[in-house]
């Protein structure tokens, strides 16, 4: 469903993403991993097209995203950032109907009752609704990250790519909230997310990619790749991995810290 071949990507001379060849299909939870500088996110950038290649090639479902219009591309792909921009007191059920913004056949047009009920049932989903009539800036870090995703939901996108969806969360709320899109991926959905938490990768990534440099170092599940001498040249980090129903997880050496 997503087809990226030899994707090349500078600022100035600086060379940050290096022939970068990737595919991902419909129905995979793909974890995109590595140290702080290695090329996460702005791979996801040039995936969203906010930023543009250098050379190279990226297609989904056949076609090249560049003959997309933003809308179609609206449409397609579902987005949770890192950190919102939103600082205008608005209501959440406000944010919510974002989701539905691209499928309104005028600009002029308001947003219809389905559209409100769609709405509501994600955010009962969520465990959000309490929230509907709240303004989104008096919420914490982790019910706005909630927000964030049902607005993404909402769409009924193809894809979704969450950009360290976790940060804000402690931990029960990062497997409520992961648990979600791993359901997601049930129904077809293909999500693609940047993590920093491996054991998170773990439990939930069908497959892997780490990046070092700008460039696909290694890739595929994390039962392969999760291995000492691996993370020790990704993250240059020293661990122990213990198992757990046939999954790998990762214990740092405290003597290392």
């Amino acid at each position: 469903m997503i087809n990226v071949k030899n994707l090349n990507f500078s600022y100035g001379y600086e060379t940050l993403l290096d022939n970068i060849n990737f595919t991902a299909k419909a129905g995979e939870f793909v974890g995109i991993l590595g140290a702080n500088g290695s090329g996460k996110s702005t791979f996801l950038k040039n995936l969203l097209n906010f930023l543009k290649p250098h050379s190279g090639e990226i297609t989904y479902l056949s076609k090249d995203i560049k003959k997309y219009s933003i809308k179609e591309l609206s449409k397609l792909i579902g987005y949770i950032p890192q950190k919102t921009d939103l600082n205008m007191p608005l209501l959440v059920i406000d944010v919510l109907l974002m989701g539905k913004y691209s499928n309104l056949d005028s600009s002029f047009k308001d947003y219809s009752k389905n559209d409100y009920q769609d709405a509501k049932e994600i955010a009962k989903m969520l465990k959000i609704d309490k929230f509907l009539q709240r303004n989104v800036l008096s919420l914490s870090g982790g019910e706005m990250q909630r927000v964030l995703l049902a607005r993404a939901l909402l769409k009924n996108s193809k894809f979704l790519f969450l950009d360290e969806p976790t940060n804000a969360l402690d931990l029960s709320h990062c497997i409520e909230l992961l648990k979600i899109c791993e359901n997601l991926t049930k129904s077809g959905i293909c999500v693609i997310a940047i993590l920093h938490d491996l054991n998170l990768a773990s439990l939930f990534c069908t497959r892997v990619i780490f990046l070092k440099n700008g460039k696909i170092k290694y890739e595929g599940d994390t039962r392969t790749l999760f291995t000492q001498k691996i993370l020790q040249e990704i993250y240059n980090l020293q661990c122990e991995i213990l198992y757990r129903d046939d999954k790998p997880f990762i214990l740092p050496l405290k003597e290392f810290l």
